[in-house]
């Protein structure tokens, strides 16, 4: 392999693919537009359906018996009392949100000091009835019920504070600031960089091999002074650089979507990961694009069209997929060493673990030993594919 003909090849490469506007827009534009897009609607509609849930807390109430209870809710600001003549429909049509009706009975058993049963109306396919629902129950259990228990216990000269022998106080014991916001990113962050650790490449791939073969130009190349291994690792390098531009740009882009969710996200996501935190999940999503980079590079030169080649890829993501996912609830303080032998799955529990400020050496080393044969075995399996005249040829 001669080092200079790779840097002319890659120079080559990277500046076609600089050229062409689909592979920038797929790359780099798409990664850095699509999560503020994405989370900015997400959290502007609940803010929306919180405030006109809070604000017009439409509900309907039957009480013939006009009890006390009725009274408490009618004497709420927040509650906008609306009359139905079928609360079961006006609720499912969405005219209001929660309906609510007290047998005839109540105030008779509140003063016997029985229990009584209420019944609550809501759909719970309807984001805002089922947050009116919370909503509604919050204030008759730890409002009114509360002044009802209070009431009795009055009545028998019982101290209230009985009913509270403690009290509970929350100590945040965690190393760093920002825990929910840190849970959030653990969460989010790994699996957004694993899809495009294997989806940034992908465009350049398909261009450097199928695309290639597809415009008539392979030839040519291959032609030329250069030996195929320099052709290879000079595509590979170009393909890695375009799929770490792609994995920045989606980082950044996850941020800003933090930002514009506001507080769908817990309000603290604005946090600052270490420096070295940063630099190691760098090398993460660097070992991780070169591992698909060659691997779609493989199958983007088997592939007889560029259309064949996004065929064959496609079912790549899935793999990112599953690994993101599979994780995705995982506790990262308890993490089995088996784990980590599993491929893509270690690599994802590693950027968890940095996101949360755990830097295990071991865990570490395990996942970035076998990022690195996986690494072999994609660039010798590009190499086999390269090497073949049946597959460089195959039209």
């Amino acid at each position: 392999m001669n080092i200079k003909g790779v840097g002319i090849v890659f120079n080559k490469e990277i500046k076609d693919l600089f050229r062409d506007r689909k592979t920038l827009i797929i790359g780099i534009l798409i990664p850095l537009l699509i999560f503020p897009i994405m989370f900015g609607f997400m959290g502007k509609g609940m803010e929306k359906s919180e405030k006109q849930v809070t604000e017009n807390l439409k509900i309907a109430l039957v009480d013939n018996g006009n009890s006390s209870l009725g009274e408490f809710l009618k004497s709420q600001k927040s509650l906008n009392i609306i009359n139905s003549r079928d609360m079961k429909k006006d609720v499912q049509d969405g005219k209001i949100f929660v309906g609510l009706a007290i047998p005839e009975d109540f105030e008779n058993s509140i003063k016997e000091e029985k229990t009584s049963e209420i019944s609550i109306m809501y759909d719970d396919t309807n984001q805002s009835s089922e947050m009116a629902r919370s909503i509604v129950a919050s204030l008759i259990n730890e409002v009114y019920s509360k002044e009802v228990v209070k009431a009795r216990l009055n009545s028998r000269d019982i101290d209230v504070s009985i009913l509270n022998p403690l009290t509970i106080k929350n100590e945040i014991v965690a190393k760093e600031k920002g825990g929910t916001g840190k849970l959030v990113l653990g969460m989010i962050l790994p699996m957004m960089l694993v899809l495009y650790a294997m989806t940034g490449p992908m465009a350049a791939a398909t261009d450097l091999g199928a695309g290639e073969k597809e415009r008539g130009t392979l030839e040519p190349l291959l032609s030329t002074q250069t030996n195929r291994m320099s052709l290879l690792f000079g595509k590979l390098l170009a393909i890695t650089v375009m799929g770490v531009i792609g994995s920045v740009a989606s980082l950044i882009g996850v941020f800003l979507g933090f930002k514009a969710g506001g507080n769908m996200f817990g309000g603290d996501v604005a946090l600052i990961i270490p420096i070295n935190a940063l630099i190691m999940i760098g090398v993460c999503t660097i070992l991780l694009t070169m591992v698909f980079g060659a691997l779609e590079l493989s199958i983007s030169i088997y592939a007889r069209s560029f259309k064949e080649a996004q065929t064959y890829l496609s079912p790549l993501t899935i793999v990112g997929i599953v690994a993101g996912y599979g994780t995705y609830m995982m506790d990262v303080k308890n993490i089995s060493i088996a784990v980590l032998n599993i491929p893509l799955v270690n690599i994802v529990i590693i950027i968890k673990e940095l996101i949360s400020g755990i830097y295990n050496p071991l865990h570490i080393g395990i996942s970035f030993g076998w990022a690195l044969i996986y690494i072999a075995a994609s660039v010798l399996f590009a190499r086999y594919m390269f090497s073949k005249e049946k597959v460089i040829f195959r039209t």
